[in-house]
């Protein structure tokens, strides 16, 4: 009889070790923090971050009754965009995280390496907050992917919007000496002009000009002309224009402000 009992403690003792580790193993909380109010707080801030994992990039989008601001930071050019919210709209995204019950949005941990991915948090007095982070280790369950896409892009919408409204245009000027020459540029990510020949419509034109459109702050330019790569920042603030030539077989720029 006392061995019979010893085989059932060590079964149960086996079976809470492993349901223990089952839970432990299985989620994390589910909303990060404090239940929203039913209606927006007066001082609520919401954050937004996105990382590139092993990529040199993040963005970040900060929105309060009293300042705003979309910030992205491609490869050490950053670029920044401030604006203001009214209590309309400052409404309307607090009732788009307030309907997807974004404080109970679930989440599990699984160990993977460099993931980059997207983290928002809401905060407000007294020392309440909520967030969610899907992101690095932490994963968005699949019973939540819509209410988190839905929070996700109500915020992100809001940042892309205010960063299209503030670009202004920019021209990249192509000399004469590089006609004929096989050229690639980029700017960010953006393609400005694709793998071909630099080509003329007009033997009268002295350079050949490409419109494109900046915002405020730093970006990133390259330039691939036959075999050689080029880099080049740009200061959308400073400058209006990048001008690009060729001296004894090298590419050199200008720009005019």
């Amino acid at each position: 009889m006392k061995l019979k009992m010893k085989y059932l403690s060590l079964l149960l003792l086996n079976i809470l070790f492993v349901t223990s580790g089952f839970i432990c193993a299985k989620s994390i909380s589910s909303g990060d923090g404090s239940p929203l109010p039913n209606t927006r707080p007066d001082d609520i801030q919401f954050s937004y971050s996105q990382s590139g994992g092993m990529m040199y990039y993040s963005e970040n989008i900060f929105i309060s009754k009293d300042s705003c601001y979309y910030k992205i930071n491609d490869g050490g050019a950053v670029t920044k965009v401030y604006f203001k919210m009214t209590s309309a709209e400052l409404d309307k995204l607090y009732s788009v995280f307030k309907e997807n019950d974004f404080d109970e949005i679930d989440s599990y941990e699984e160990k993977v390496y460099d993931r980059g991915g997207e983290s928002i948090s809401l905060s407000w007095k007294p020392g309440k907050h909520t967030s969610v982070s899907n992101s690095g280790m932490n994963f968005i369950k699949d019973s939540w992917h819509k209410e988190w896409k839905v929070c996700r892009d109500a915020i992100e919408k809001i940042g892309n919007d205010e960063m299209e409204k503030q670009k202004k245009e920019y021209i990249i000027s192509f000399d004469r000496s590089l006609l004929g020459k096989e050229i690639y540029m980029q700017i960010n990510r953006d393609v400005v002009v694709p793998k071909s020949m630099l080509m003329s419509e007009s033997d009268q034109e002295s350079e050949i000009q490409k419109v494109v459109r900046l915002s405020p702050g730093y970006h990133n330019a390259s330039v691939t002309l036959g075999k050689s790569y080029n880099t080049v920042k740009i200061n959308a603030d400073s400058t209006k224009s990048l001008r690009l030539f060729m001296v004894n077989d090298s590419l050199k720029h200008e720009f005019v402000k």
